[in-house]
């Protein structure tokens, strides 16, 4: 049976980033790929968002070489096989969705170019976003306090997980925010939290309530490693930098779910169905207008 090696691909792109070099096995491949890259930044996109584009095209590659081909000879069972295989990886379906989009945008990109035989649209003219069977999934206050009990906070990675999933269930904060998150960026005094949100350049302040303060304070006690960088999230051996890995824990939001008991059949389990279920919790509660009218305020 076909399979995709998805382990080690975002560390793979991050040292392409960082360090430049051959991203792709094959040469030409490589070639469109940096003319791509080069492509993204005069976009304007985002570093993460390049990450999770290149990594999508990283896979592909990966996939037409264990097939013995390349971007210059592939046809459209190869694509539809990729994708077919994809669907077997613990992807949330708005990811499988994004894996879709992102390869049918880099296959226009590079058609345009005279770079490759086959566009995108040739292969997905339509693609389906799942928008009209689920428009948004959220999970209930008992459904999330049944996954953060699910978690083992006596160990370092359960108390880690306990602090990253309480940012998110009680704050809505993304991923990227919690990722780029600092000690400077915490007042215990006025027991705010202020960042500058890495998706849209916005000023958002934040309470620190006590279901984010005292996990907070427990993995900084008694996980973090003491260094000088100011990441809260930090790897926990040598040598010591920004834990951007974090990314990808996606799934562990479907275990903790899994493992409390929760039906997740039909619904989507990922960060962002987390985020969901804080603002619908708001709306239920009647504090969406009052909570972001402060975080509004904030910004000037």
């Amino acid at each position: 049976m076909d399979t995709i090696q998805i382990k080690g691909s975002f560390k793979r792109v991050n040292q392409f980033l960082k360090e430049g070099g051959p991203l792709l096995e094959n040469k030409i491949d490589n070639k469109i790929v940096k003319s791509y890259y080069c492509y993204l930044k005069l976009l304007n996109n985002k570093e993460n968002t390049i990450c999770e584009k290149l990594r999508f095209i990283y896979l592909l590659e990966q996939y037409l070489i264990s097939k013995e081909k390349n971007l210059k000879n592939f046809d459209k069972e190869d694509i539809y096989n990729y994708f077919n295989i994809c669907t077997n990886l613990s992807w949330c379906l708005t990811r499988q969705d994004r894996n879709k989009f992102d390869i049918k945008t880099f296959l226009n990109w590079a058609y345009q170019n005279n770079l490759v035989k086959i566009s995108g649209d040739m292969i997905l003219p339509k693609i389906a976003w799942h928008r009209n069977t689920n428009i948004r999934t959220y999970y209930t206050k008992e459904e999330i306090t049944k996954m953060l009990n699910a978690i083992d906070i006596r160990t370092k990675q359960g108390k880690e997980d306990y602090l990253i999933l309480s940012l998110i269930c009680y704050l809505g904060l993304r991923i990227s925010d919690i990722i780029n998150l600092k000690l400077s960026n915490i007042d215990f005094n006025e027991n705010t939290i202020a960042i500058i949100q890495y998706k849209t350049d916005n000023l958002l302040t934040l309470p620190l309530i006590d279901k984010v303060r005292y996990p907070l304070l427990d993995y900084l006690k008694n996980v973090r490693p003491k260094c000088d960088l100011d990441y809260i999230f930090i790897t926990l051996k040598k040598p010591y930098r920004q834990h951007i890995e974090l990314k990808t824990y996606n799934h562990k939001v479907k275990n903790y779910l899994i493992k409390a008991g929760v039906d997740i059949n039909g619904r989507k389990h990922g960060f962002h169905s987390l985020r969901h279920s804080f603002s619908t919790l708001l709306l239920k509660e009647n504090i969406f207008i009052f909570y972001f009218n402060n975080i509004r305020s904030s910004r000037y």
